[in-house]
């Protein structure tokens, strides 16, 4: 991780919420975020990640688009549906680089969006931003 510019403790004290089912690209976000100080969650889907913010606060939101059970768009909706969640930053998170799934993502309610693979200091720097 000493690619990462200045991002060591740049997110301390705040806790994401990291939705992807691909246990690799899990690892990543994880990894980076971490490393820049942040406390991290994984959830699989969208349906487990509705389960943990229902459990626990978190200050920010990483969401795969493309998952089992219940997708990105989905559970996107189901967050900004919720008054206690509404203006928690949601940034997607995914593979798919098409000017369409940016559309729809920010539709949704998204505030941003990134794609994989994930530059390391984009991601701490674009959380930081919503944070």
């Amino acid at each position: 991780m000493n690619l990462i510019k200045n991002a060591h403790q740049k997110l301390e004290g705040f806790t994401i919420l990291v939705v992807e089912d691909n246990e690799l690209n899990q690892q990543v976000a994880k990894e980076i975020l971490e490393y820049a100080g942040a406390t991290v969650v994984i959830a699989e889907h969208g349906k487990e990640a509705l389960n943990f913010l229902k459990a626990q606060l978190f200050d920010c939101v990483l969401m795969d688009i493309q998952m089992p059970v219940m997708d990105g768009l989905e559970a996107t909706q189901m967050i900004r549906a919720n008054g206690c969640w509404s203006k928690m930053p949601i940034i997607a998170l995914t593979a798919s680089v098409d000017q369409h799934y940016r559309e729809m993502c920010l539709n949704v309610g998204m505030n941003d969006f990134l794609t994989k693979p994930v530059n390391p200091d984009l991601l701490i720097d674009t959380v930081f931003k919503w944070l």
